[in-house]
């Protein structure tokens, strides 16, 4: 059968040709994994050359003798569970986690170091393989009120060979997931 001098089937192909034309213009062929993944505390991501466990998120007066607020301030310790996935030991890099939409940081803010839970090494050196406490810690301006839930991202690093001298690297890649946590207030 034709219409127009046109087969059912050309005109069919057609008005399929359109509809994808259009929705592509508004998104449509964009894939699902495109998104950030949104994770809960206690989920392992992935996070190429770690893998991180979010625990929990903690607001604290001071961290005696490693961090001290300004006056007025507070600290939020985000403590987590890393694992360095590499074959060499790693410090925790500054731009792994940042906390999002908080009074007084900005998105980009590095914590203001990290600390080992069990031992209280600041900056430590992890084990590969080897899942170990660590806390990232962000000073809090003095606010009327700290927050009750934090959002996060944690960043991914992709694994390559360095151009000039072929050694393995490790680069920033994309986000690999984000979480929103209550914070556990611990500052009176």
């Amino acid at each position: 059968m034709k219409v127009r001098g046109r087969s059912l089937k050309t005109w069919g192909f057609s008005a399929a040709a359109v509809l994808l034309a259009v929705s592509a213009v508004f998104g449509g062929l964009k894939k699902a994994a495109d998104e950030t993944p949104q994770v809960a505390a206690g989920t392992a991501i992935d996070a190429g050359r770690f893998e991180v466990t979010i625990q929990r998120v903690v607001a604290v007066k001071d961290l005696k003798p490693l961090f001290q607020p300004d006056d007025g301030g507070a600290l939020i310790a985000v403590v987590t569970k890393l694992k360095v996935t590499d074959k060499a030991g790693a410090t925790p890099p500054s731009d792994l986690l940042r906390l999002i939409g908080v009074p007084g940081v900005k998105d980009t803010d590095p914590p203001m170091g990290t600390t080992n839970i069990s031992d209280q090494t600041r900056n430590p050196v992890l084990t590969p393989e080897y899942g170990e406490d660590v806390a990232y810690v962000w000073k809090i301006p003095k606010l009327s009120a700290l927050p009750t839930e934090v959002k996060l991202s944690v960043q991914h690093y992709e694994f390559g060979e360095s151009l000039l001298d072929k050694h393995d690297k490790w680069t920033t890649d994309e986000i690999a997931a984000e979480s929103s946590v209550k914070v556990k207030d611990n500052s009176k």
